[in-house]
């Protein structure tokens, strides 16, 4: 959902106004790689990226009409648009990405980890097939592309900028999200030690945590706990900026740990939550 004009004293930036209103050309020359960008906060990514100059790979586990308006919209901003297809738990899927991504753009300037697969379960129902799940996508995805990015990075030269969506399950708990705030708080984690291993080749890597977002990957039947008009009714009370976020206020965090911008930012998690964390408690 992509809102117009102010709520609570605070602007909402409608979309085509990217940071500092999408002119500044932040990427210009950059190749980026984003996964799960068919839609929702790795779409707006893609966008973003493009709106400043950079050209873009778009993964996701499927190509369906919103991928390719996705594509669309990095191509009508002029930049290469490139579809990538893999489940990036998946080993051989994951190098055969990276592989021809590298073919089309020549090297690889920028990741996004954007992948999500959330299955929310209630402690007390576990099964390992859920952990194997969530654990061996995400988690294990993540890794392995940050390990495939920054490998790349270290033999071109010249650094790079590893970003992993996180979540802010990975500072607080609710009902049924053990696994997936695992995923996340192990996201927290790896990007510290990407931090250190990584000093010393300009390669910086650092987490986003979204609070609740208005996107269409937070679908109804997964409320109270992750999207539908439930949650949102739950949900907003909770934040001091009273509204949800928009796929574009994480695309523009996006945006400046990918620039210059931020070369002094370095094994970060950085909460975009509208102060979700902060407050808490509803009036």
């Amino acid at each position: 959902m992509v809102l117009g004009g102010k709520s609570g004293g605070a602007e909402i930036r409608p979309a085509g106004k990217g940071l500092f209103g999408g002119g500044m050309n932040l990427l210009t020359g950059k190749k980026a790689l984003v996964t799960g960008a068919r839609r929702g906060i790795g779409g707006e990514i893609a966008r973003v990226f493009a709106e400043n100059g950079a050209d873009v790979g778009v993964n996701d586990i499927e190509r369906d009409g919103e991928a390719e308006k996705t594509l669309a919209a990095v191509k009508k901003l002029g930049r290469k648009a490139t579809w990538h297809q893999a489940d990036i738990g998946a080993s051989a899927q994951r190098e055969r990405m990276f592989d021809e991504f590298l073919k089309e753009h020549g090297r690889i300037d920028i990741l996004v980890n954007n992948a999500v697969r959330a299955q929310m379960t209630p402690f007390s129902e576990l099964e390992e097939a859920d952990w194997d799940h969530q654990i061996g996508h995400a988690l294990k995805g993540y890794v392995f592309c940050a390990k495939r990015a920054a490998n790349e990075m270290v033999k071109q030269g010249g650094g790079g900028r590893i970003i992993s969506i996180s979540s802010v399950h990975s500072f607080r708990a609710w009902p049924k999200d053990t696994i997936y705030g695992i995923v996340k708080a192990g996201l927290n984690r790896l990007v510290l030690s990407m931090a250190v291993d990584l000093a010393g080749t300009g390669i910086t890597a650092n987490c986003i945590a979204p609070g609740y977002i208005d996107s269409r990957v937070l679908t109804a039947d997964q409320e109270p706990n992750r999207g539908g008009k439930g949650y949102a009714d739950h949900a907003i009370p909770l934040i001091p900026a009273r509204r949800g976020g928009l796929p574009r206020d994480i695309a523009n965090m996006a945006l400046f740990l990918a620039s210059d911008l931020s070369s002094y930012v370095n094994g970060e998690t950085i909460l975009v939550d509208g102060g979700l964390q902060a407050g808490g408690t509803p009036d």
